[in-house]
This record gives structure tokens, sequence and C-alpha cells, in this order.
């Protein structure tokens, strides 16, 4: 008895918590699958990635500057003979050297290299567009699919639950 009551207590609660539960539009799916779906968030970063590299300034098309440099500082101590016999000592000579470069380098002709270069980072560009938009794609098929699965599975469930309720009617018909 105590069995029954705690399985029927069980279901009772689990009914209660399944009309609970919110039914989920193909709308609101959309959505969250849109937002929450790393493998787009990570195809959109790969659209801005492509979007920041297609520019003209990135093939090439500019000169390259590079600057240098530097210093050496020198405290010495040294001795000389000179010719005449003397000797002259320095004890803590200071000298200091201070240099400083800068290069412009430019490429006057490549062979049209600067030209297919940029137009590489176009073309890449244009292929993650269209990674991304096959990415979302395939996302939303496979939530509609999983959606309309879910949706003929609660339907056939429906209609078995109408089934067994017609044959139970039609049974106590028979017996009446």
């Amino acid at each position: 008895m105590r069995i029954v009551f705690t399985l029927t207590l069980v279901l009772f609660s689990i009914n209660g918590l399944l009309a609970q539960q919110q039914i989920l539009s193909k709308e609101e799916a959309i959505k969250q699958a849109l937002e929450n779906n790393y493998g787009i968030k990570i195809a959109a970063n790969n659209v801005k990635i492509a979007n920041n590299n297609k520019h003209i300034l990135n093939s090439g098309f500019l000169p390259t500057i590079s600057a240098s440099g530097g210093t050496t500082f020198n405290i010495d101590n040294s001795s000389a003979e000179f010719s005449n016999g003397t000797t002259a000592k320095v004890t803590g000579a200071e000298s200091s050297r201070y240099n400083a470069g800068l290069n412009l380098n430019y490429t006057l002709y490549d062979g049209q290299g600067r030209k297919y270069n940029y137009e590489q980072l176009k073309t890449t560009y244009n292929l993650a567009e269209l990674q991304a938009r096959e990415t979302i794609e395939n996302t939303i098929y496979q939530l509609f699919t999983v959606y309309f699965n879910v949706a003929r599975l609660a339907e056939n469930v429906a209609l078995f639950e109408e089934s067994l309720q017609i044959s139970k009617d039609y049974k106590f018909l028979k017996i009446v």
C-alpha cells in the first residue's frame, strides 16, 4: 500500500513538473542557438579577423621603416709612454658614444605580388563570410531537425494516448 502511495506521489510530482515547463517556440530556439553556439561565435570572430586583414595596408603596399639607437659609456684607466721617454697616466677617464639609425625600405616593383596579396586577403574575407553563413545554416538545420523530431514524438505520444483511451472506451462499450 505504501509503495502504491509513493509511486502515485512521484507520478503526480513528475506530471506537475512537466506541466510547468515552458513551450519553446521555433523563433526562441533559433535565437538561443545563435546566441549560445560556439561554432557561430568562432565563425563570427574569423570574419572580423579577415575583415581586419583585407585592407590594402596589410598587403605590402606601404614602405617599411625601422629605427635603431644605442649608447656606450666607459670609464677607463690608461697610461701612455711618449717617444721622449715621458709617461702620462689617466685614471677615471670617461667617454660616451651615441648612435642612431633610421631605415626606410620600399619595393618599387615586385611582379604584381602586392596586388595578388591584396586580392588573396579579399578572397579570404569572402570565404570567411561564406563559412560563417554555412555554420549558421547548419546549426539552424540541426536545430530544426531536433525540434521537429521532438514535435513528432510528442504528437505520437498524444496519438498513442488517444488510441489507448479509444481502446478502453471500446472495451467498456463491448462489456455493457
